[in-house]
């Protein structure tokens, strides 16, 4: 419950509206459980659009529990520690923040498209 009050106030906060998210079962070995996050697409507003290949849902990052086999790693007793882990690439933040319909225009060097930023 923890993690997902902390997942809607940070997309609230980076993107400075209030997007619907869904978590989907998902695998990381670092953590357990593991999930992904998606939220509604801005591009259409969660109608289906070629952003979010007709979902209405893009996904954006990984979570989860951190697994106790870390803690262990690192020294730290995993019956006394818990935590959670997420994380989001900076080119999936600025499409999201900006409507941009398509990630791979961060990676074609068009300077028209990345002149405006």
């Amino acid at each position: 419950a923890h993690l997902k009050y902390v997942l809607e106030q940070f997309v609230r906060e980076i993107f400075d509206i209030d997007r619907k998210i869904r978590l989907r079962p998902s695998f990381f070995p670092f953590t357990e459980p593991s999930f992904e996050v998606d939220v509604s697409c801005g591009v259409c507003n969660g109608s289906g659009c070629q952003a979010c290949a007709y979902t209405g849902w893009l996904e954006i990052l990984g979570a989860g529990m951190v697994h106790p086999n870390v803690f262990k790693n690192v020294g730290y007793d995993p019956q006394k520690w818990k935590g959670f882990a997420f994380g989001m690439g900076i080119e999936r933040i600025t499409m999201l923040k900006y409507n941009i319909g398509d990630i791979r225009d961060f990676i074609r060097n068009d300077k028209r498209f990345l002149e405006n930023f």
